[in-house]
Formats: structure tokens, sequence, C-alpha cells
């Protein structure tokens, strides 16, 4: 988290200084509640998805065989009957 706080600490005042027309408090807010919902996010799982062979480090597997399709039983009646 630590990462993250001196992140947005910077853009708080890149945005301060870049911007004359918005208010400090603003600015501060905006980017306040931004890294609250990214910091909720991370907590919830919701954070940077990594590539499947980075987790396990396995190789994937050959995919499954096709299953055949088997005729349904159709009842043969005698053309005589």
């Amino acid at each position: 988290m630590g990462r993250e706080t001196l992140r947005t600490g910077g853009k708080i005042l890149i945005d301060i200084a870049a911007r004359d027309d918005v208010s400090a408090g603003d600015i501060v807010s905006k980017h306040v509640t931004e890294y609250a919902q990214n910091l909720i996010n991370k907590l919830r799982g919701r954070g940077r998805k990594r590539a499947r062979e980075a987790l396990g480090g396995k190789k994937k597997k050959d995919p499954k065989p096709k299953k055949i399709k088997r005729a349904r039983n159709v009842i043969k009646r005698d053309i005589f009957s």
C-alpha cells in the first residue's frame, strides 16, 4: 500500500501544479476517492490479473478430446408387420 500512496500523492501534487482553475481541495478529494476505490478493489481480489503460466508455472494441458455422439437407438420395424 505504501507504493500506491506515494503514487497517489505524486499525482495530487502534479495536478495541483498543472491546474490553476480547480481548487486544491477538489483535486485532493477526487484523488482520495479514487484511491479508496482502488484499495477496495484490491482487497476484494480484483487487482492485476496475471497470465496462467505466471501463476502456476505450468504449461497448458492438451485439450480434452471431444466426446463422440452416439446414435440413438432407433426402433426398427419390420416392413411386413
